[in-house]
């Protein structure tokens, strides 16, 4: 009988657990559940919920057991998981080693792998080439040596004091400067040494994201450089070897039917940046980045609208509620969705962003994606309390997770509060939210849903691009959207914008840019080096891969 009793709770507790909750919609009540969303989700113990990390993966426990108590079913067949494959940092594999007149030195103690060395090896004589400069400010390194091809150089990683002041360049391009002149010149190896006492050796960090090259580069010690630079045309054995992590991420969704024939996708990426990295804008520090506006806020207002639609009387739609894995990587998780089978896009009506809703300070809050649809101007008109200071922009490409959408020709509208001082900062916490302007922000969203009920379905519009967060502050754009999770050489486009100089020129979706002009594309980071030595007004030539051909297009910048 204990036996039975038992068996009769724990079914009772089940379905608690899945069952819908009654919820309060009174301003206190909201502002309350979105402060204890955003705390749990911004908490040190999610350490900044990077994408495929063990923080990620309590933040999406977290999420689905929201989504449990909001009554949503599980959008994945029976999981509110979708696994997002993408791949990570390069670690050390190995083969890595550096032999020195048939001496063998110590892997990341004598010297490091450089995170943009290719995997290979190189035998040959060295030649110290200083700074590596060539007619740069009266400078050059390479004029009394004779050829390089087919030796292993040896660089100073520093650039001489106050040089790079002067020609506006950072540390990072004058270092990727000098290591492509080298590899101009026929270097089979390279070898970065610091000579400089007043300058301290660098952090070699494999997780700085920078273009790979086809020969092996390495930093040495300051005992090497010393070997080296003492016995000109010394013979360097030299091989690295990195290797590309995989990592999963998980989106996490649940869904409501009202056995509409339309759905409304409401979304936002719940993901951050960890302890930092690359994405950081303290990039020396390794510090939990709590993400509380980024994007606890709009995770949060994805939780509250659920709650809020399921006992809400707008039945005309079924919705879809769903926490993007791996924004920061590249929207990853949001591509990775609406290319799936997990859900028919065709039935998708429009999709709403939620992307940093936590900052509202002024009451101005910034909607992209108003061209669309011809609709969303007059709703938003219509919508918007009279204290909100609107920012309009029309395009549907940018730096969110709306872009899968507006691919697939769904109108969407991204709602983002605006760029701040604690933007992938570890000073980006929830003591910092605007929690009633979080909170009028859903109300609006409900209004505008509510409008939207009494319309037919909203038609598609293609825009051009607007990037609020990530646009190129200067300079030329060819005007297409990069494909983050290529791996494959050069730089696979995700889309090309129409109207703009790829577009006019005949590029199209799915080329893979190779080169630009007279400079090799590996990935993004030499095509956006490549960008920077453009000038609007002149022509460019961009070779591209379509399938097994080769194309180069002349293109009007």
């Amino acid at each position: 009988m204990r036996t039975i009793k038992i068996i009769v709770a724990l079914a009772f507790l089940t379905q608690a657990v899945f069952a819908q909750q009654p919820f309060e919609f009174s301003e206190q009540a909201v502002i309350e559940r979105l402060q204890k969303d955003i705390y749990t989700l911004a908490s040190d113990s999610l350490e900044g919920r990077e994408a495929g990390t063990i923080g990620e993966r309590k933040a999406a426990d977290y999420i689905k057991a929201r989504m449990q108590e909001a009554g949503l079913k599980p959008l994945f067949g029976e999981s509110y998981f979708q696994e997002v494959p993408f791949p990570g940092e390069f670690l050390a594999g190995q083969d890595n080693f550096l032999v020195i007149d048939g001496k063998e030195y110590e892997f990341e103690k004598d010297f490091f792998a450089m995170p943009n060395t290719g995997n290979a090896s190189a035998n040959a004589p060295s030649v110290y080439a200083n700074f590596g400069l060539e007619g740069v400010e009266g400078i050059d390194n390479y004029k009394d040596l004779g050829s390089v091809a087919g030796k292993v150089v040896v660089l100073e990683y520093y650039s001489p004091e106050g040089l790079e002041e002067k020609l506006g360049i950072n540390s990072r391009d004058a270092l990727a400067n000098k290591i492509e002149l080298a590899i101009k010149k026929g270097a089979v190896g390279i070898v970065l040494v610091n000579s400089l006492s007043w300058r301290t050796d660098p952090r070699i960090s494999l997780r700085m994201n920078v273009p790979r090259e086809d020969i092996p580069v390495v930093f040495a010690t300051s005992a090497i450089a010393e070997i080296i630079k003492a016995h000109s045309g010394i013979e360097i054995y030299m091989s690295t070897e990195l290797e590309r992590e995989m990592h999963t991420g998980i989106n996490v969704a649940g869904y409501w039917d009202n056995n509409a024939p339309t759905t409304v996708i409401i979304g936002g990426h719940y993901d951050h940046l960890g302890f930092g990295g690359s994405g950081s804008r303290n990039p020396g520090e390794r510090l939990i980045h709590p993400g509380a506006d980024d994007n606890a806020s709009g995770t949060a207002g994805v939780i509250e609208a659920a709650r809020y639609l399921v006992n809400s009387d707008l039945k005309k739609h079924n919705y879809i509620f769903i926490a993007f894995t791996a924004e920061e990587k590249g929207l990853l998780g949001s591509r990775y969705f609406a290319d799936s089978d997990a859900y028919d896009m065709k039935k998708a009506n429009y999709m709403l962003n939620f992307d940093m809703l936590g900052r509202l300070n002024d009451y101005s809050l910034a909607l992209i994606g108003t061209g669309t649809t011809p609709m969303w101007e007059d709703l938003i008109d219509r919508a918007a309390p009279e204290h909100f200071n609107i920012r309009k922009s029309s395009g549907g490409l940018g730096g969110s997770d709306h872009t899968a959408f507006y691919l697939k020709d769904i109108p969407v509208l991204f709602f983002f509060t605006g760029i701040h001082d604690d933007y992938h900062r570890p000073g980006d916490t929830p003591d910092k939210v605007n929690y009633k302007g979080t909170q009028e922000i859903l109300s609006f969203a409900y209004d505008l849903m509510r409008l939207i009920e009494n319309e037919d379905r909203l038609a598609f519009t293609p825009t051009q691009t607007t990037d609020t967060r990530r646009r190129r502050a200067d300079g030329v754009t060819l005007g297409l959207m990069p494909d983050h999770a290529y791996e494959a050489q050069g730089l696979k486009i995700q889309a090309v914008i129409d109207d703009r100089p790829a577009q006019k020129a005949g590029i199209q979706n799915g080329d893979v840019i190779i080169r630009i002009d007279e400079e090799e594309i590996k990935e993004i980071q030499s095509y956006m080096r490549a960008l920077g030595n453009l000038q609007a007004g002149r022509t460019a030539s961009v070779t591209v891969k379509r399938g097994e051909q080769e194309l180069t297009f002349e293109v009007k910048l």
